[in-house]
């Protein structure tokens, strides 16, 4: 299965090594990791299920594993090409079904090399596809839509099947008077 993972810009070498890193700790020590067309994520190749790698990776932080540059990992269960159309066709096709009546829903985009559209607008016509309650603060599932350039990425997840280290262990917050050097010594 694969996932996107996120790693700060520039730092793909040392992301790529802690992403197989953590997919060799999880039984997975031939994966594969390669640049996507947007710096600052990466396209994992795993066989194991990436739903399990990010449950995982919350137990790896909490046993004090760092997850210093792979910082967020998403789970993606289908691609498709870049245009309105397409993705709306595979949501149409492929997830629609998977959000029962009972459940709520909400659409999450993050639209990176794709000047097109608006993320707006891309919101308001995938929406459509769907005709569940929304959501917005606390869904059942969420329709992840990540455009990457020319190629799309999409999952319907539970919140808890996205695994990121500034949700799961917040940096601490920072006050003025923290920013403020401390007195000379006289």
């Amino acid at each position: 299965m694969d996932l996107l993972v996120s790693y700060e810009c520039g730092h793909y070498g040392l992301a790529r090594d802690e992403i197989l890193d953590v997919l060799g700790r999880l039984g997975d020590g031939h994966a594969q990791v390669e640049r996507s067309s947007v710096d600052g994520i990466a396209h994992a190749r795993t066989a194991l299920d990436a739903r399990e790698v990010t449950r995982r990776c919350r137990s790896l932080a909490d046993q004090g594993y760092p997850f210093r540059f792979a910082v967020k990992w998403v789970p993606v269960e289908y691609w498709c090409e870049t245009d309105l159309h397409s993705i709306r066709k595979l949501l149409e096709d492929n997830v629609r079904d998977r959000i029962t009546a009972g459940e709520t829903w909400g659409l999450q985009v993050s639209k990176r090399r794709w000047e097109a559209h608006h993320s707006r607008d891309i919101i308001a016509h995938l929406a459509g596809a769907i005709d569940r309650k929304v959501a917005l603060a606390h869904p059942d599932k969420i329709v992840h839509v990540d455009v990457l350039g020319r190629r799309t990425a999409v999952s319907v997840l539970r919140p808890e099947e996205i695994f990121s280290v500034r949700r799961y262990h917040p940096a601490p917050k920072w006050t003025p008077a923290r920013l403020v050097s401390p007195p000379a010594p006289r």
